[in-house]
């Protein structure tokens, strides 16, 4: 996983530069954590949360409510481990071990994918 330097911490305030370069004892201890969360089948609940911070969007009107976004700062730790499990699961997924018809959470693949295939059944129901 790249962990990009500059990037904003989440609460816990460490920046993703101590887990870039943290070394091998930072990297054992997070094993060790994120091992002992996927035997227990639980992620901490601060892994989880975020902050949500506001920014205004440039050169504009700062009092417009409609002119701010909102951004959610996630710990750096819960990121490398969620990234962890994508890759996991998606090596088990490319294996064909979900159906054809399953679409929800797929790479390149979503709900529009699913409603165009209702709505092609539908028409053909309909037909009948």
């Amino acid at each position: 996983m790249q962990i990009s330097s500059g990037k904003a911490p989440g609460s816990d305030a460490i920046p993703p530069e101590v887990y870039k370069h943290g070394g091998p004892q930072l990297m054992a201890e997070l094993s060790t954590l994120f091992l002992e969360m996927w035997r227990q089948g639980q992620v901490p609940q601060d892994f989880e949360e975020a902050a949500i911070v506001y920014l205004h969007k440039q050169k504009v009107n700062r009092q417009l409510c409609d002119k701010h976004r909102g951004i959610s700062l996630l710990k750096i730790a819960g990121k490398i481990f969620a990234h962890i499990l994508l890759n996991r699961l998606s090596g088990h997924l490319a294996q064909g071990m979900l159906p054809e018809s399953q679409c929800g959470f797929q790479r390149h693949r979503g709900t529009t994918d699913m409603v165009f295939a209702a709505r092609q059944l539908q028409e053909k129901g309909q037909e009948m």
